[in-house]
């Protein structure tokens, strides 16, 4: 706890594959490679400035003339490229996830405190539906 002092930090998405794993029987770390992508598009703009930070400082990418959003955005397509690049699932399908369950599943996922942006069990079912194929 004392790491993240004075910092925010997003724990939802792993709120949202502990569930997924609950159901499917999952890899946690494969579950989240599949729902990061995806569950950043959702909250980027919430997290706008570690999302700057992430694409310039984790993956490079120079700002020539993009805007923040636009910069965020590429930083999260860098991410889904490299989970695709090392053979990663990319798809709740892949998982083994029942698409009939994923509305069971949303609605079981807990809600995080103190994330970037409050989620509800329909936006993590909307963002299980993108995740699924």
């Amino acid at each position: 706890r004392l790491i993240k002092m004075g910092k925010q930090c997003d724990f939802e998405c792993h709120n949202m594959e502990h569930q997924l794993g609950a159901y499917t029987n999952c890899n946690h770390g494969c579950g989240l490679a599949v729902l990061h992508p995806v569950y950043y598009q959702h909250i980027y703009q919430e997290g706008l400035p570690k999302f700057v930070r992430f694409a310039q400082n984790v993956w490079g990418i120079p700002r020539e003339g993009r805007s923040d959003q636009e910069l965020a955005l590429a930083g999260i397509s860098a991410l889904a490229a490299f989970i695709r690049e090392i053979g990663l699932p990319t798809t709740l399908k892949e998982l083994g996830a029942d698409k009939a369950q994923l509305r069971q599943i949303a609605d079981s996922c807990g809600i995080s405190q103190g994330s970037y942006k409050k989620m509800t069990h329909d936006e993590i079912y909307k963002i299980f539906c993108e995740c699924y194929e």
